[in-house]
């Protein structure tokens, strides 16, 4: 096996199980080894509901990631995404020790611990944690304040949180599937890094991903992720409103409706009709109006979640590179006008290009990847997984069929070729045959029951591996059984074979 650094890593969404394989290059750009998709049942917006169901799915995507990529996946980074993830943010401060009040590397190291000090909520735990800004005594922000001059230094830290019971849950799928979890993050804390450069995050901008059961939503501003939020709706609503109004068109037809002829604004839709064909039964038509209508009325609630969500932080009116729109339910035509129309902001639609290498851009050139490719470049950036060798099954050689054979076992017997004709040997000459005696004795009757029994006639094909039993006088036999018969203090032998 090729020496590489293998990342690997595995998004659980709630309509698949995404595995993916890359390795690291001297430039620093993620190659794709591969990228496997798995239909998944037994997640409900986000949350396991089903950890049987989920673990079959992951090992069946592992299976097949392991055959394309030729290793064996035990250490994974994963995201987890639901409304159980938010984040929080404290503020803290520590005294500068200098005299001269100048920040030293050793006071953001003190700030940095009272941080770590901090304790979570009851039920739920945090995922990671990491400085917003560094502030002085005059209240404005410092890039980097070490160097500079302040008797105080403050700092406000966004900590990610999980709720125990998602977490727990996710750890009992990949305990089941064999799988160690290397670092667990926040869907929302990272799918930015496929899709954004840093000039954008420099000047403020929103990554959201639109997924079959949630939407995650991620605001950067200052080169800093400021505020994650996940909103428990995404393109399964769709699908079920789809279905609610044209129930006779079969549910696992929707998503590829949807995908076909959906759009998000009813203004720039056409008007013509969607023949369904549904096999054997005939499916009535529908208007293709209709049905960007009922898509649009439900992906404006979604768009409005968001432009809330992106209130809250605080940061509306900062967002300099607008919006971005990724994840599988940003297929949909018109879905950037429509959140442009809702937020009144800059949007456009991308999938993961950021940071991967020119020849692995096709394989991730689809929506519903950015999540895992993202996930991909942020462990890149952690170290590269621990890989096993794959263990290639040895395919069972059929062994050369032998007359001994186990018992059960079926055997065909090859075809043996037809054997030489062997010279005649002469006849042998006739052998006298006693004539049998009108009566029989006791003894007769006794000698010709052994005879039957006497099993050293050849029943057997003539082979050197196969001992021949030696031939035994029966007569002689019989008469020494019969004269001992009557004598208990000798001992029957055993190895007689009678």
């Amino acid at each position: 096996m090729e020496k590489k650094n293998y990342i690997v890593a595995i998004d659980i969404g709630t309509s698949e199980v995404v595995v993916a394989v890359g390795s690291q290059g001297e430039d620093g750009v993620v190659n794709i080894e591969t990228i496997v998709t798995e239909n998944c049942d037994g997640v409900l917006a986000g949350l396991v509901d089903n950890s049987q169901m989920v673990t079959d799915s992951l090992r069946r995507a592992r299976e097949r990631a392991e055959q394309e990529a030729g290793i064996a996946i035990t250490d994974a980074y994963v995201t987890i995404s639901g409304k159980f993830v938010r984040c929080a943010r404290y503020t803290d401060h520590v005294f500068v020790e200098d005299s001269d009040n100048c920040i030293s590397k050793h006071d953001v190291a003190a700030l940095s611990e009272r941080m770590r000090n901090v304790k979570s909520a009851d039920g739920e735990v945090i995922m990671e944690y990491f400085p917003i800004n560094y502030k002085g005594t005059s209240g404005s922000e410092m890039k980097n304040p070490v160097g500079s001059y302040s008797p105080q230094l403050s700092s406000t830290y966004n900590f990610i949180l999980c709720e125990h019971t998602a977490k727990d849950r996710l750890l009992r799928v990949f305990m089941g599937a064999g799988i160690k979890i290397r670092n667990l993050y926040a869907g929302a804390a990272v799918v930015g890094e496929s899709v954004l450069n840093s000039d954008e995050k420099e000047e403020g901008v929103a990554v959201v991903d639109i997924g079959a059961g949630v939407t995650d939503v991620a605001v950067y501003y200052g080169g800093v992720l400021r505020y994650i939020a996940t909103i428990p709706m995404g393109g399964a609503v769709v699908n079920a409103d789809i279905r609610a109004y044209a129930g006779t068109i079969p549910a696992k037809m929707v998503e590829s409706l949807k995908c076909r002829y959906g759009s998000a604004l009813v203004e720039m839709t056409p008007d013509d009709l969607i023949k369904v064909n549904g096999g054997s039964r005939a499916i009535k038509p529908i208007q293709r109006l209709n049905l960007a209508a009922v898509i649009e009325a439900r992906m404006s609630d979604i768009a409005e979640y968001v432009w809330s969500e992106i209130k809250e932080s605080g940061y509306a009116k900062k967002l300099a590179a607008g919006i971005v729109l990724t994840g599988g339910g940003a297929a949909l035509d018109h879905i950037a006008d429509l959140f442009q129309k809702v937020t009144k902001q800059e949007v456009r639609v991308a999938c993961a290009e950021m940071g991967v290498a020119t020849e692995s851009l096709e394989k991730v050139s689809s929506l519903n990847l950015t999540m895992v490719v993202s996930l991909l470049l942020r462990g890149a950036k952690v170290g590269p997984c621990p890989v096993g060798v794959l263990q290639t099954p040895v395919r069972s050689v059929k062994p050369e069929l032998k007359p001994e054979n186990p018992i059960g076992q079926t055997v065909v017997p090859p075809v043996v070729p037809p054997t030489p004709a062997q010279p005649v040997q002469p006849a042998t000459p006739a052998q006298p045959v006693a004539a049998e005696p009108a009566v029989k004795t006791v003894a007769d009757v006794a000698a010709e029951q052994m005879a039957a029994n006497d099993t050293s006639k050849d029943d057997i094909d003539d082979e050197e591996d196969i001992p021949r039993k030696p031939k035994i006088n029966i007569f002689g036999k019989f008469k020494e059984w019969m004269d001992g018969a009557f004598r208990p203090e000798d001992k029957y032998d055993e190895d007689d074979d009678y």
